[in-house]
C-alpha cells in the first residue's frame, strides 16, 4: 500500500508540475524537459510514470477535472437553493491562483479536442457528468418550488456551463468588462433571475427535509 500511495502521489505531483509549466508556457511549447524542471525531478523520472507528451497531458487533464469534481462535491448542499448554485458554479470559475492555473491549462486543452478522439472523449464525458449534476440540481429545486416548473433542468444546466465557461474564457483572456467581479456578478444575477427570489428554506436541497 505505500508503495502505491508514493506512486500515486508522485504522478500527481507530475501532473500538478504540467499545469503549472502549461499555464506559464503554453501546451505547443511544453515540454518534457519543462515539465521535468518544474517537479524537480529528472526527465526520466517523468517518462517513467508517462511515456509521451499525451499521456502526460491527458492524466493532467483528468486532475484538474478531479479537482474540480472535489471543489463541487466540499460545497455543503443547503438552503436557500439560488445560494447553492452560486456556491456551486462558482467552484467552476478561476477565483483563485490554483483555478486560474488549471483552467489556463483547460483553455489550452480544448482546441486538441478537436482533432485527438481519446481528449475529445474525456472532454465529453466530464462535460456530460457536470450538465447531468446541474440538471439534477435543477429538477430538484423545481421539486421544492424554487425553479420554475415550465422550464427544463437539463437545458438551464446546459445554459448554466456554457456562461460559466463563457466568463472563464473572457475573464482568462483578458477581455474588457470581465474582471473577477464582473463575472461573479453576472453568474450570480443569472441564478438570481432563474430561480424563485423566495426560495423554500425550510427545504433541504439534498432531500424532501
Amino acid at each position: 500500500m505505500p508503495r502505491t500511495a508514493d506512486h500515486d502521489e508522485r504522478r500527481d505531483h507530475i501532473a500538478r508540475a504540467l499545469l503549472r509549466a502549461v499555464a506559464r508556457k503554453g501546451l505547443a511549447s511544453t515540454t518534457m524537459v519543462d515539465v521535468a524542471e518544474e517537479a524537480g525531478a529528472s526527465v526520466g523520472m517523468v517518462q517513467r510514470y508517462f511515456r509521451t507528451k499525451k499521456d502526460l497531458l491527458q492524466f493532467g487533464v483528468e486532475h484538474l477535472y478531479r479537482r474540480g469534481e472535489e471543489r463541487l462535491t466540499a460545497v455543503e448542499l443547503r438552503p436557500p437553493f439560488r445560494d447553492l448554485f452560486g456556491r456551486l458554479a462558482e467552484t467552476l470559475l478561476p477565483l483563485d491562483e490554483e483555478r486560474r492555473t488549471e483552467l489556463t491549462v483547460w483553455l489550452e486543452f480544448l482546441p486538441a479536442t478537436i482533432t485527438d478522439p481519446d481528449l475529445a472523449r474525456l472532454h465529453r464525458e466530464t462535460t456530460l457528468l457536470l450538465v447531468d449534476g446541474f440538471a439534477d440540481a435543477f429538477a430538484r429545486a423545481q421539486e421544492g418550488g424554487a425553479f420554475p416548473a415550465g422550464h427544463d433542468p437539463t437545458a438551464e444546466a446546459v445554459a448554466l456551463v456554457a456562461l460559466v465557461d463563457g466568463l472563464t474564457i473572457h475573464h482568462l483572456v483578458g477581455s474588457d468588462h470581465f474582471d473577477t467581479d464582473r463575472i461573479r456578478s453576472v453568474l450570480h444575477t443569472h441564478i438570481t433571475r432563474l430561480l424563485d427570489p423566495n426560495d423554500h428554506a425550510d427545504r433541504h436541497p439534498g432531500g424532501d427535509g
